[in-house]
């Protein structure tokens, strides 16, 4: 019997090996492994991409608030009755707010103004504020997240007239409770005159609502986070620090929780080195914690300059500078750098606090100040306001 082509093809093929199939089997594996790695890092840049574009939004949004809803927050004075005028002195044009004395006598400060605890008596508005830590005294409203017009009185919320001296946590959700999505990020304002004018500049700082955040049992994020669930003057807070220690926390409803405010630093920019920036004081132990937040990689700092910068990491050691051998100091890297006359001369040591008249520092483009937030912000926004916001 006479085979078929097919048949004689067939018995003359020789099939795989079974090293053959090992090594086929491990080249997929590591395909595979390659694959698998490339995804998390395709996650965190589309995770990026997402808040690079909600996070604007939300600074837009934040921005249309400040400029155009009066109803909600105004800095104008020309509206109120007389004996309210007091609580709009922050922008008005003759008032005292960013000036080191009343006006017409005060010359405008250029420091970003930041609300302290009640009960630190080292502020006073147009005075140098210290950076909030975690032994400056009673919270107050300070710990709710609580944002006024004028930071020395608290408003009347149920007088009409006052009520939008203030922006509660909740009026800087995004998006909205209630509005069909839970809010996934919360915004914080810091105030100045801008220097050179009388007009109010603003830094908008645009955080995720902490994701550890959990709802109480038969609550929504939306309830808790605007004070339903845990009663009105008590809202789960949306960002948070331990009181106690200064840390970053998650909110539980508990009284040691206290709102992630923005907080300030002195600092110094040294004419020999301008990409680095340079934070006094890092053995208080009133301000290492800030200033750890300050200095980690990656976040965002606005100077007094107007300028946001990212901190890059700490500079490579070279024992030439004496400031990188100074205890009391810590040194990062920013970008962008900055600009030879926003710094102080190359003396190699820090300008002593009680020293910064002799190193010309009333000049509005020395830079001795930055704020920032316990957690670094999705994106940050300086704006320029009128002076009649209305």
């Amino acid at each position: 019997m006479k085979r078929s082509d097919r048949s004689q093809h067939m018995v003359g093929r020789a099939g795989f090996s079974l090293i053959e199939v090992l090594v086929a089997i491990l080249i997929l594996a590591l395909g595979l492994l390659g694959l698998g790695a490339v995804f998390p890092a395709v996650i965190v840049q589309q995770r990026n991409a997402v808040d690079s574009i909600e996070g604007e939004s939300a600074a837009s949004i934040a921005e249309a608030i400040l400029q155009t809803s009066p109803e909600i927050i105004s800095f104008s004075s020309t509206h109120l009755a007389e004996d309210h005028a007091d609580y709009w002195s922050w922008f008005d044009p003759e008032g005292d707010f960013g000036r080191d004395q009343a006006f017409p006598a005060g010359d405008i400060r250029y420091e970003w103004v930041i609300r302290q605890p009640q009960g630190d008596t080292t502020y006073d508005a147009p005075a140098w504020p210290d950076a909030p830590g975690p032994q400056s005294g009673n919270f107050g409203d300070y710990a709710a997240g609580i944002w006024y017009v004028n930071q020395d009185d608290v408003p009347d919320v149920n007088d009409p007239l006052e009520y939008n001296q203030m922006l509660t946590v909740a009026d800087r959700l995004v998006p909205q409770p209630y509005s069909g999505r839970d809010p996934q990020y919360v915004w914080d304002i810091a105030a100045r005159r801008q220097p050179g004018t009388n007009r109010p500049q603003v830094a908008i700082f645009v955080r995720h609502v902490d994701s550890r955040l959990r709802a109480p049992a038969g609550s929504t994020l939306s309830h808790a986070l605007s004070g339903g669930a845990l009663g009105a003057d008590y809202p789960l807070l949306p960002v948070a620090i331990d009181g106690g220690t200064g840390h970053p926390a998650v909110d539980t409803g508990e009284p040691q929780f206290v709102y992630a405010a923005i907080q300030t630093l002195q600092v110094q920019v040294r004419q020999d080195h301008l990409d680095w920036l340079i934070f006094e004081d890092a053995q208080n132990g009133d301000m290492d914690t800030s200033i750890s937040f300050a200095t980690k990689p990656g976040q965002l700092l606005v100077d007094n300059t107007g300028t946001v910068r990212t901190v890059l990491g700490p500079p490579a050691y070279d024992s030439s500078f004496d400031i990188l051998r100074d205890p009391n100091a810590r040194v990062v890297r920013v970008d962008p750098p900055f600009k030879f006359s926003q710094a102080v001369d190359s003396t190699g040591n820090l300008v002593a606090n009680d020293n910064l008249a002799s190193t010309d520092a009333e000049r509005s483009t020395w830079v001795r100040q930055v704020i920032f937030t316990p957690r670094t912000p999705v994106t940050i926004r300086v704006i320029t306001l009128e002076e009649d916001s209305e």
